[in-house]
């Protein structure tokens, strides 16, 4: 037990300032989402998806209409993220591109397509945005991070959450 609470500490001291190295990093721009296929991005990382807003109405407004879009009753029985009011409560501004998810995935490409077209019946945690109806009336924008490290499944949960932090996006179960 002892060897254990010894590399507990010393990721603990490693991981002082993770926060302020995730904030510092740029996501790289992929363009639309829905033009990704399932063997698309085949890597390991975090990916964050954007949904456009425009600049028609007042913050309030759109995130009103996204709600009651988003938040259907019918799909809540069904494993799908929802609106977290405490993100979306920090929003201040309507941006033309506003954050929808953030996610990690080993194979990010299907996981993305899970996200776009996965059925509602299916257990798996996902987005479902074409069984929800929410493909066609919005448009979606992607970002990754690539990480080829060794350690994944050490770094990327540590990275997520402090990316999720910075971005706030609007719908996760986190």
């Amino acid at each position: 037990m002892h060897r254990i609470q010894s590399i507990d500490t010393q990721l603990s001291q490693m991981f002082r300032g993770f926060d302020e190295i995730a904030h510092s990093l740029q996501l790289q721009g992929m363009g639309t989402l829905r033009k990704i296929s399932r063997d698309d991005l085949p890597i390991a990382g975090i990916y964050f998806i954007e949904v456009w807003a425009g600049r028609k109405s007042t913050l309030q407004d759109w995130l009103t209409e996204f709600q009651a879009a988003f938040d259907r009753e019918e799909f809540k029985q069904w494993f799908v993220p929802s609106c977290q009011k405490g993100r979306i409560r920090r929003h201040e501004v309507l941006q033309e591109w506003m954050p929808l998810y953030l996610g990690k995935a080993k194979k990010i490409g299907k996981r993305l397509w899970e996200h776009l077209y996965l059925e509602k019946q299916h257990r798996t945690f996902a987005l479902k945005l074409q069984a929800r109806e929410l493909l066609a009336p919005y448009r979606y924008r992607l970002s990754v991070l690539p990480l080829e490290v060794r350690n994944y499944d050490v770094i990327a949960p540590r990275l997520e959450a402090a990316l999720r932090r910075k971005h706030l996006p609007l719908v996760g179960r986190q």
